[in-house]
């Protein structure tokens, strides 16, 4: 065993606490999660599995096969993000509006006399 495994296998298992400890989701996000760090663990303690992998499917290494797959990664929880950030920004532009017509001060024109 090198010694970037039991540190990276560490950092991993140190951001699936934070992710549990600070984060609350659906149960499915959290298998979602489970699923991820037990990935990453295989690969980092067994490297040789990513490159069996990455032979399989015709890449030659098993850190460009990694690579391959994060890049898309990342661009899919940047989407998701967006598109999270975007909801959010409705749903509290909708609340900002509804408190500013409830709050705001009634003009009430005053009734013109006829004569």
């Amino acid at each position: 065993m090198i010694l970037a495994q039991p540190i990276l296998v560490t950092l991993l298992a140190v951001l699936v606490i934070l992710y549990f400890a600070r984060l609350r989701s659906r149960a499915s996000d959290g298998a979602l999660i489970f699923l991820c760090f037990g990935v990453a663990a295989l690969l980092v303690l067994r490297p040789t599995v990513a490159t069996r992998l990455a032979n399989f499917v015709g890449i030659g290494r098993g850190v460009d096969l990694i690579t391959y797959l994060a890049i898309p990664g990342l661009a899919l929880l940047v989407l998701l993000l967006f598109a999270r950030t975007r909801d959010l920004n409705a749903k509290l532009t909708a609340i900002v509006r509804e408190n500013a017509l409830a709050s705001a001060p009634v003009n009430r024109q005053p009734e013109q006399s006829q004569h």
